[in-house]
């Protein structure tokens, strides 16, 4: 009777721990510790399907660079990702991740001017 017991409990362990949320390194940057600096646009947008963000930055290179390393870091658990190069510096890179079996867009294209616009987009049940 144990076995069953540890069985059943081993298989909701696993079913919730499969239906997490993503914890997207990128979702730091909507944590509220940009919202007063002036060469941030922040963009929210929820409805009952969909979920998306965006996150804009001018003329902030430093700032760049670190939303830059966010999304590198996400992408290593991305199920496919695209980079488009242009002048052999990256112009847009797009990563998918799987979560609760949806997909989540993230995006990252980059201006000349030290800045930079990334999104994060899917339907709300990938977030849950």
């Amino acid at each position: 009777m144990k076995r069953y017991i540890i069985l059943i409990l081993s298989f909701f362990i696993s079913v919730i721990a499969m239906a997490k949320a993503p914890n997207l390194n990128v979702e730091k940057l909507f944590d509220g510790s940009y919202n007063s600096d002036k060469s941030v646009s922040i963009h929210i947008s929820k409805s009952k399907k969909k979920y998306f963000r965006g996150f804009t930055v001018n003329n902030n290179a430093k700032l760049v660079d670190k939303v830059a390393d966010l999304f590198k870091k996400d992408a290593e658990n991305a199920e496919t990702a695209q980079d488009f190069i242009e002048n052999g510096r990256p112009s847009y890179s797009c990563i998918t991740i799987i979560n609760n079996e949806c997909k989540i867009e993230i995006g990252l294209s980059y201006s000349g001017d030290g800045g930079c616009y990334l999104f994060i987009s899917g339907p709300n049940d990938a977030f849950k």
